[in-house]
């Protein structure tokens, strides 16, 4: 009868605490490296999304880029031209 005892109070302890001391500390061990990637699982993909949100909302395309420090050819010139200059077409 002291035996059913003794294994009744031996499975009532949780599992980790059954284990002997080297194996408790490799299972303890393996809990956390598997809790610090998944942290880093998910840092890496919230930075991701956010590059590429930032890269979709820039607002420029590699077709529509144009090489910097050359002017458009309309840039000199104004929109809607003003009154006050003399029209080349005659009254």
């Amino acid at each position: 009868m002291p035996d059913t005892l003794w294994l009744l109070a031996q499975q009532s302890e949780p599992l980790i605490r059954r284990l002997d001391p080297p194996t408790r500390a490799k299972v303890l061990a393996a809990l956390a490296a598997l809790v610090i990637l998944g942290l880093a699982m998910v840092l890496l993909i919230w930075l991701g999304a956010r590059a590429t949100r930032r890269y979709m909302n820039s607002g420029r395309s590699a077709s529509s880029a144009k090489p910097h420090g050359r002017p458009d050819d309309w840039a000199d010139k104004p929109i809607v031209p003003s009154y006050d200059e003399p029209s080349s077409e005659g009254p």
